[in-house]
């Protein structure tokens, strides 16, 4: 690749297709760099940094605090460094021959890469999580191994999804139940109270930690409510009631309920 100083730009920068090529006083972009006030381009200073890698390593991306750079195979690289492993999708034979593009886009690295047989592919590199023993791993969760293979491999759902929440359906201790919206979740009862438990008329904020607990609290019926043994008596009002004020004249109001 040909490296050339640029001094000065008098068309600033342009993206526009011209026919028969771009203009030479034009710039495409201008990174790590800026144009003072006599319209010189200047460089940023910054910090160089040396690295002896691995043969066979492509392309060369700032990204996570550190330098990333890219092979079809698992390569050794000095601390500091990341290489990220970008594979052909149907030969995992053909090698890595160039990265035309790696960014960070919403903070994934997007790859555009080209192998020896010229195939020109696409890649998203999530980071998945380290495939660790005894652990649970949620349907849709990325996980890597161990030892790195140029693959990442995600969990997929195995046993029979259990009946969604839905309101004013009996509940017994032993139930299992998921959201209505799916959180990698499943949530058993543990306990119930009264004579006909059941769920609530407004699906709960379902936790999503390990263990977590959550009350799901429901009215009870009116047969539901403990009725006292002696009721008291029902107060009766008398047939008449006298107002308790007179009017200003002084005579007598008719009778009435106040």
């Amino acid at each position: 690749m040909a490296m050339f100083q640029l001094n000065a730009s008098k068309g600033g920068i342009s993206r526009q297709r011209v026919k028969g090529g771009a203009d030479k006083d034009t710039l495409y972009d201008l990174v790590n760099g800026y144009v003072d006030a006599s319209g010189a381009i200047v460089s940023r200073p910054g910090t160089e940094q040396a690295y002896a890698l691995p043969a066979g390593t492509k392309g060369l991306c700032a990204f996570n605090n550190g330098l990333t750079v890219f092979s079809h195979l698992a390569k050794t690289v000095p601390a500091g460094v990341t290489c990220e492993q970008v594979i052909h999708p149907t030969d995992d034979t053909q090698a890595l021959a160039d990265i035309h593009f790696a960014s960070p886009i919403m903070q994934i690295l997007y790859v555009v890469a080209e192998f020896a047989n010229g195939d020109i592919r696409h890649y998203w590199l999530q980071q998945p999580d380290a495939w660790a023993a005894n652990t649970h791993y949620r349907a849709g969760q990325l996980v890597a191994p161990s030892v790195p293979n140029g693959y990442v491999y995600r969990a997929k759902r195995m046993d029979a999804p259990n009946p969604l929440w839905a309101p004013e359906v009996a509940r017994s201790v032993g139930d299992v139940v998921e959201p209505t919206t799916a959180n990698g979740f499943k949530y058993t009862v543990n306990e119930v109270l009264g004579a006909a438990p059941r769920s609530g008329l407004t699906e709960p904020d379902w936790p999503t930690e390990d263990g977590a607990r959550i009350d799901e609290n429901v009215d009870l019926n009116a047969s539901e409510v403990p009725q006292p043994s002696d009721p008291p008596p029902t107060a009766q009002m008398p047939p008449v009631t006298i107002a308790r004020y007179r009017n200003i004249g002084g005579s007598k109001p008719e009778g009435g309920i106040l």
